[in-house]
């Protein structure tokens, strides 16, 4: 007997073997044994129950046969479609998981409601343009975090403000030949309030001037004494009062 070419219908999954069972209509309904599934170089993809497939009976009986794949009929139509397109859909429930690319674009896209990519030893993204975007919020973690730019801008996007919070002991060192960093100006604003805090001791060192100034009152205050710059100017004043 010839090897024969059929079309037919699935009837039940073995998920487990990776096998399913065919029926065909034109003979009465019959239900074929379990057929092994072509893997497409071990690409695990299941048909689904009433799917049209294709099933390569072989030469030594039509009890024996391979299935080579699913085709596209009335009930099961593609997503998307085009003729520069190529997408192969991972969920059976529409633009659910997907991977898709478009020659028109160049864009090659991957899409899932959890993506996770874990490169055991390093993982590389690299290109004239990298932008990573989080509606909630973005993590980076790691042992150390390495930042080389020319520029680094932050900005609250629609808000105006940029909440910073950084907990950390931060380390400047240099070797020789090393690290140089020279600072010619800088210049930070703070719209409404700027807490600077120390485990122990701060110091301020200029080799011409250092200027402390506030538009309402600037405090003074250590673990003995607490009070502000008016306060200060005014005892002076008081105390040259009574010495003229």
């Amino acid at each position: 007997m010839n090897s024969e070419i059929r079309i037919g219908r699935v009837s039940s999954v073995n998920y487990e073997t990776g096998m399913a069972r065919v029926t065909y209509r034109d003979k009465d309904e019959s239900v074929t044994s379990e057929f092994p599934i072509v893997t497409n170089n071990d690409e695990y993809r299941m048909p689904a129950t009433e799917q049209d497939v294709i099933v390569a009976h072989l030469s030594n009986g039509s009890s024996r046969g391979v299935i080579i794949g699913t085709i596209w009929n009335q009930k099961y139509t593609p997503f998307e479609t085009g003729e520069t397109l190529y997408r192969k859909d991972l969920s059976r429930e529409k633009d659910a998981a997907y991977i898709r690319y478009s020659d028109e674009t160049g864009e090659y896209l991957v899409k899932a409601a959890n993506i996770h990519i874990n490169g055991v030893h390093k993982s590389v993204f690299d290109g004239p343009e990298v932008e990573v975007a989080a509606n909630i919020s973005l993590l980076l973690q790691g042992e150390i975090l390495n930042v080389d730019t020319m520029e680094l801008n932050m900005t609250g996007g629609e808000s105006e403000n940029v909440n910073a919070n950084i907990k950390a002991e931060i380390n400047i060192s240099q070797e020789e030949h090393g690290l140089q960093a020279t600072i010619m100006k800088a210049i930070i604003e703070v719209l409404e309030y700027l807490d600077i805090k120390t485990g122990t001791g701060m110091e301020l060192k200029a080799g011409e001037n250092v200027q402390l100034s506030a538009g309402g009152q600037l405090v003074l205050e250590d673990g003995k004494y607490n009070t502000t710059l008016t306060e200060i100017m005014e005892r002076l004043e008081a105390l040259e009062a009574r010495g003229g």
